[in-house]
């Protein structure tokens, strides 16, 4: 399974399960993984928190064990500097 960031969908609702990204403009800065993307994306707004972006994105992706090794293959291809 091979994606571009560019397939990332826009926020439309938050209770999706998928990989979600943390840009920084047009820097792809943090890639993660949950259940509830928008929950997930909500934890990196704490004040103890030291990633900085912009905006975010997510893709669907139902299955943990998918979005486990997405998460891992698009971490590894993209080396987003707060992974």
């Amino acid at each position: 399974y091979t994606l571009s960031l560019h397939d990332a969908l826009p926020i439309l609702h938050g209770n999706v399960s998928g990989v979600y990204f943390l840009f920084h403009s047009d820097e792809v800065v943090y890639i993660g993984q949950g259940w509830n993307c928008f929950l997930r994306v909500a934890e990196h707004t704490r004040k103890d928190s030291c990633k900085i972006f912009t905006h975010w994105s997510y893709v669907e992706v139902q299955s943990e064990t998918e979005r486990k090794a997405l998460e891992r293959e698009l971490i590894k291809k993209h080396r987003p500097k707060f992974n």
